[in-house]
């Protein structure tokens, strides 16, 4: 089999596509943090562990339950946890299942954080992310992204 040229390893279409997606995805989430800082004080780790923290039943789950969901260790995850309940955006409690871990729930003021990010980046997600795309190209972008989610096939 014949070695590829250069030229035409770069057009590969993994490659073009990843490098798509990285682009997407670095512009729009910088946008975005931006756009969240200005509106709450809040980081992009910060405000992504309140918001996912926000999908657990009552806005309650454990903290290393969220943290994998992004990616952390379990120490960096004790880490901004402990940040946000310095800044009264959590709180901790011992998991009556297990000793050896802790809830955490949010606050008032976490709740409040949130909804203020939410509302300050939704224009634009609606505006850049979905506002080029018909309803139906939305539902298939959704189907094809959950596809490839490695995390929603047990990978991180």
């Amino acid at each position: 089999m014949a070695e590829l040229r250069l030229e035409e390893l770069v057009e590969d279409e993994g490659v073009v596509l990843w490098g798509l997606l990285g682009n997407v995805y670095r512009v729009i989430n910088e946008r975005l943090r931006h756009d969240i800082h200005e509106a709450t004080g809040l980081d992009g780790s910060e405000f992504e562990f309140l918001l996912r923290l926000a999908r657990f039943p009552d806005a309650r789950g454990m903290a290393t339950r969220v943290g994998e969901q992004m990616g952390f260790t379990s120490a960096g995850t004790t880490k901004l946890v402990a940040r946000l309940v310095r800044k009264g955006l959590v709180v901790r409690s011992p998991d009556p299942e297990d000793g050896r871990a802790y809830l955490v729930e949010l606050t008032g003021e976490g709740r409040r954080l949130l909804r203020a990010g939410i509302e300050a980046h939704t224009p634009r997600l609606d505006d850049e992310v979905l506002g080029p795309l018909t309803p139906a190209q939305r539902r298939q972008l959704h189907a094809l992204l959950t596809r490839v989610d490695p995390t929603l096939r047990g990978e991180r």
